[in-house]
């Protein structure tokens, strides 16, 4: 049997709001290596409900890691992760200064620049390199807010398109 330990966290899914939940890892693995294995989806346990949930990595936005109650009685870091969740969250990202890309660029142009950047950060490249574990780190933020983006700004057309239509 494999043991496992619940990392507190405050996850932010695509089109959620921040939700306070459990993740299991393995004995001494870190919320990175869960977020970086070949799984596609994890297990977490929403705080409130107990109910537990499977997410797809990839409808994760942001999780951060809080402190649970470290023996002195008090849970740590919760309100204000819910408030760095929140003001995370609240911050307006441009998808087209993400991608390097105009506002009125082509479809085919935000797909080439998004392919081009993801090719240079991905995580997997970074790795190959053998750098250090800072910048790999730095890799997976910026390859989820690449797709975040990318995500966003087709999402945003494909609205447009189907208004047009209509």
């Amino acid at each position: 049997m494999r043991h496992k330990d619940q990392l507190s966290v405050i996850m932010r899914l695509t089109g959620g709001e921040p939700v306070e939940a459990m993740v299991f890892v393995a004995l001494g693995e870190r919320l990175m290596d869960l977020l970086n294995d070949e799984r596609g989806f994890i297990p977490a346990k929403i705080k409130d409900s107990g109910e537990i949930i499977v997410v797809a990595k990839s409808q994760i936005i942001s999780i951060i890691e809080t402190k649970a109650d470290d023996g002195d009685g008090k849970a740590h870091s919760s309100e204000r992760a819910h408030s760095d969740a929140d003001a995370a969250a609240s911050k307006v990202i441009d998808p087209y200064a993400v991608l390097r890309v105009a506002s009125d660029a082509t479809t085919d142009d935000i797909r080439a620049a998004y392919k081009q950047r993801i090719k240079a950060v991905h995580p997997d490249t970074i790795a190959s390199l053998g750098l250090d574990e800072d910048l790999s780190r730095a890799a997976v933020r910026t390859t989820q807010k690449l797709n975040y983006a990318y995500r966003k700004i087709m999402r945003e057309r494909e609205g447009q398109s189907e208004a047009a239509s209509a």
